[in-house]
Formats: C-alpha cells, sequence, structure tokens
C-alpha cells in the first residue's frame, strides 16, 4: 500500500470505513477502502485491460509515487534525534517484516515464489507516514525512517532479488524500473509539493492511480483467483500471518516494553506495511502477471488491517498506557 495524505483527508479516510446506506460519488473517490475494494472487484470481473497491463502500472504507479511523496518533507524528515526511531522502523520493515515474508513465500513454487522474494525486496508503504499521524503517532522518526527507506531501496531491492532469484532477473532492468518507479517520483515530488494542491484533489489523484493499478493487476490475474482457490487460500493465510501477526506481534512486544501508543504506532505499520503497488508492479514489468499474486491478494488484507488499526488505536488511552 501506498499513501493517503494527513491531516483532514485522514479523517476522511476513517469516515469512509464506517458502514453506510449511500454515498455520494465524491466520497467514493475520497475514501481509500472503498476505492481498493471497488478496483479489485471490478478488476476481476472485467480482466482488466486488454493490453499495455505493464505500461499502465507503471504510469499509474509512477502517479501515485509522486504524490505521494509530495507529503514528505524532507526538513521535518532529518530532524535532530530521530535517528534512532528510524532505525528501529528499517529493522521492523527489512528485517523482521521481510523475514516473515520470506519464510511463508518459501513454501509456494517459483513463480508465487519469486512475488514474495519482491515483496519482502520492496520499502515500507508511503503511507505509513500519513496513518501515523491519522492514528495518532509520532510522525517524526517516520519520516526520517520512510526517505532512508527509500533511498535504501534502490539498493536493497535489487541485492535481494538477485540473491534470492539469480540469473532469473535481470538486474539492469530492475534497477532501470527503480530509477522510474522511485527515483523520479522522488524528484518530481518536489515540483508537486511547490503546487501547493487541495489536500483533497491530492488524495482523490492517489486514490483513482492506485486503483488503476489494482484494476490492471488484478484484471491480469483473474484466472488464477478463479481457476486456483486453494492457491488463493493458501496466499491469504500467509498474508494474514505477515500483515496482522506481524503488527500485532511487534505491539505486544513494544507494549510489554512500556513504549508510548504514539511511538508503537508508527513501528507497528514499519512491521507490517510494504509497498505492494511497487511489488506487483515490478513483478509484472520482469516477469509475468501470475507473480503479482502474492502482493494482489495482500493488498486486502493491508485495507481490512488499516481499518481495523484505526479503530483499535482510537480506543487505547494514551502515553501512559503502554506501560500497563
Amino acid at each position: 500500500m501506498l499513501a493517503h495524505p494527513a491531516g483532514r483527508p485522514g479523517k476522511r479516510f476513517l469516515r469512509g470505513t464506517r458502514s453506510r446506506q449511500t454515498m455520494r460519488p465524491a466520497e467514493v473517490l475520497e475514501s481509500y477502502s472503498h476505492m481498493m475494494v471497488l478496483a479489485l472487484v471490478l478488476g476481476l470481473l472485467l480482466g482488466g485491460f486488454p493490453a499495455l497491463t505493464k505500461e499502465i502500472s507503471m504510469a499509474s504507479l509512477a502517479l501515485l509515487m509522486t504524490f505521494s511523496l509530495a507529503n514528505i518533507r524532507l526538513g521535518e524528515a532529518f530532524g535532530k534525534g530521530q535517528v534512532k526511531d528510524a532505525a528501529v522502523a528499517l529493522f521492523l520493515n527489512y528485517v523482521v517484516l521481510s523475514g516473515v515474508i520470506l519464510a511463508m513465500g518459501w513454501m509456494f513454487a517459483d513463480e508465487i515464489w519469486w512475488g514474495w522474494i519482491l515483496m519482502a525486496a520492496a520499502p515500507s508503504a508511503v503511507s505509513v507516514v500519513p496513518f501515523t499521524t491519522i492514528m495518532g503517532g509520532r510522525t517524526g522518526g517516520v519520516l526520517f525512517a520512510t526517505a532512508a527507506n527509500y533511498i535504501l531501496a534502490l539498493a536493497l531491492m535489487p541485492i535481494i532479488s538477485l540473491l534470492f532469484i539469480g540469473s532469473a532477473v535481470s538486474s539492469w532492468s530492475l534497477v532501470s524500473y527503480l530509477l522510474v518507479l522511485i527515483a523520479l517520483p522522488m524528484v518530481l515530488s518536489r515540483g508537486v509539493m511547490r503546487l501547493g494542491l487541495a489536500k483533497r484533489t491530492s488524495t482523490v489523484t492517489m486514490n483513482l492511480a492506485f486503483a488503476i493499478l489494482i484494476f490492471a493487476v488484478a484484471g491480469a490475474n483473474r484466472n488464477a483467483f478463479f481457476d486456483d482457490p486453494l492457491l488463493v487460500l493458501a496466499v491469504s493465510v500467509a498474508c494474514m500471518v505477515r500483515t496482522f501477526g506481524t503488527g500485532l506481534g511487534t505491539e505486544y512486544v513494544l507494549r510489554r516494553m512500556g513504549r508510548p501508543k504514539e511511538e508503537r504506532i508508527g513501528h507497528v505499520l514499519f512491521a507490517s506495511y510494504k509497498n505492494l503497488g511497487l511489488t506487483a508492479t515490478v513483478a509484472i514489468a520482469l516477469f509475468e502477471p501470475m507473480v503479482a499474486v502474492p502482493a494482489t491478494i495482500c493488498i486486502v488484507f493491508e485495507v481490512v488491517w488499516v481499518i481495523w488499526l484505526a479503530r483499535f488505536y482510537s480506543r487505547v488511552s494514551g502515553p501512559s498506557e503502554g506501560k500497563t
């Protein structure tokens, strides 16, 4: 998953997760959860785009990454005293979560296994930043860690992919895709930030871009969903463990250590979120749609997870609660 703007759009996100009898089209466009579910269902029903799935996926992800990264102000990210928190966050995302993903993926055959490897190699979702703000967490260290995560990903994704996949992946192709999907959006995001767009405009743009990506990826994997339900079930169980298992496990450990709520929130998100849009796009670009199945299914669990987590932290009292 990627980003959802902080502040007022975050309130729209929480409001959008509530059950309603009717929703206006504008409200649907502003609701991250509704847009993701709608795109997934339509992709499976309609079969995605008839052609140019890779190109459309890359274009929509590049747009999404550009607007997502525009929410990260480097002046805030590299504040004093945030290095330690960022180091913990990077450990949780690239050691704990990636380790669980590889352990889960090892049980699957090559094509699906490669999808898990790409997921483990991917950085955290940019949405960790706004979701931390929405849930009442401490944003400073999360900003620093996210910036560091994406810079390190330019090196870590090729290294991890080559280490576990080997000659089946083209290192030059992978690096070139990462430059287009990470480095270029980093540069373009500075220009988008200066435009001063309304948060609502950014929210709708990102939701539409991510919905197009999910529609394309889900549609390309339509046969896998309908022809092999046992595979979908097995991947779903693994997705549940890697998302809810690592997230709740991290929350439990940090609570036992007496960490305050506002510190735990960001760490729990780093321990349960990967950039699945990037994972799915790279899978289609480098291999074939089947390799994107783990990321496509995990997107569903991440949507459910963030809805549940927002409600969970809304019931948690405050800083001193973590010491009980």
